[in-house]
């Protein structure tokens, strides 16, 4: 890999550092040890911290606010470009809509990537899914590839028109030197919440929207009431939905069962301190945090759709309930409640499956190739 070779980062700005920023880091600094200089563009100026972990790197950093217009995105990008030499450009958080892979064509970049994160589900029907269609073949039009987070990623870029032959398949990676059981966690959690012992610990991790479906864990808290299983319910996330979560909750008599966190900016102690994660999304793309819950050696509830289908081994890592039916999420939650010994072995092997299956390093490397692929 010779200097010349140049990549560039198109993101979104973080509002906190995450499992997104760990492989942003350990990207760059196997790109930097390859003889690659990377340059990282992110929608607005990082904070301090984040910038000096960055930049220890070897990493340039940079910010271009897409909301100002496409105009102003592509003056700002071509500065860069030409100042560092810029030679492929990886796309990530826009969404197969935007203008990025057009906007780093026409700033003079000849090897572009873009990469599809977002969840849920193609379904657009007749002449709109044929425009659709249409409209996301020509804005991908300059990506050379395409990365999917998941096979259910692949299927929907597929279903949505885009060329199936530059789709590559690279699952997400978790830092499992960071996300790993801690037993003694739980024991704080217990303390602090006042939590019995015959009550399991469950918790959710999302921004609360509507292909979440956190609705329905609220329910299945109220179905597991009925059956007398002690469960506490702990959600870490924020957004427009959480009011009415609440009155949900009220109006189901299960305000005592369910703990709303807000939003968490590193979830790993409240995963180390549960004893199974629960995940009601329809559609989802890869689910990071499901990985990194079965780093901490938790067993997974999830819907059976999207991705949950790769990325839980069914049976084995966890539980998957028929999606927005309460009552089979409690029918997988009661099994675990009334067994210990399958929670724990279910724990195991889904640690074991995230370090064999999804590790950090393995998701850089395979990137990598990706980039050397365009390189050759």
């Amino acid at each position: 890999m010779s200097r010349q070779n140049v990549v560039i980062l198109l993101d979104s700005s973080p509002m906190t550092w995450t499992s997104q920023e760990d492989r942003h880091l350990k990207l760059c600094e196997a790109l930097v040890k390859r003889g690659a200089h990377p340059v990282l563009v992110f929608s607005e100026p990082l904070s301090i911290e984040f910038a000096a972990r960055l930049r220890a790197t070897g990493t340039e950093l940079a910010a271009i606010n897409y909301g100002k217009g496409i105009g102003h995105y592509l003056r700002r990008l071509r500065i860069i470009v030409n100042e560092h030499s810029i030679t492929t450009a990886h796309i990530i958080f826009f969404d197969y809509f935007s203008a990025l892979p057009w906007i780093a064509r026409l700033a003079g970049i000849p090897n572009i990537i873009y990469e599809m994160q977002n969840s849920g589900e193609f379904q657009a029907t007749s002449w709109r899914r044929s425009l659709l269609q249409l409209r996301a073949r020509l804005m991908t039009l300059p990506a050379k590839r395409i990365i999917a987070i998941s096979e259910f990623v692949k299927e929907q870029l597929i279903k949505g028109g885009l060329t199936k032959d530059k789709i590559v398949v690279r699952y997400l990676g978790v830092d499992t030197d960071r996300f790993l059981p801690d037993l003694s966690a739980r024991e704080q959690l217990v303390r602090e919440f006042h939590i019995r012992a015959d009550e399991l610990i469950l918790s959710t991790v999302s921004y609360l929207r509507p292909f979440k479906n956190p609705q329905v864990l609220v329910q299945t808290c109220k179905e597991l009431t009925l059956r007398q299983v002690g469960v506490r319910m702990f959600v870490a996330g924020d957004g427009a939905m959480l009011p009415g979560l609440k009155e949900l909750s009220r109006e189901l008599g299960v305000e005592d069962r369910i703990h709303w966190l807000g939003n968490v900016p590193d979830p790993k102690s409240l995963l180390q301190s549960s004893d199974v994660f629960v995940l009601a999304s329809v559609g989802e793309a890869f689910g990071l945090v499901l990985a990194e819950a079965m780093a901490c050696g938790l067993p997974i509830v999830g819907s059976r759709s999207g991705s949950l289908l790769e990325v839980v081994d069914e049976g084995r890592t966890g539980l998957l309930a028929t999606p927005l039916d309460a009552n089979d999420f409690a029918d997988a939650i009661e099994r675990l409640a009334r067994d210990k010994s399958l929670r724990e072995k279910m724990g195991r092997s889904a640690l074991e499956r995230v370090r064999k299956e999804f590790p950090l390093e393995r998701a850089v490397s395979e990137t990598i190739r990706i980039y050397e692929s365009l390189w050759k």
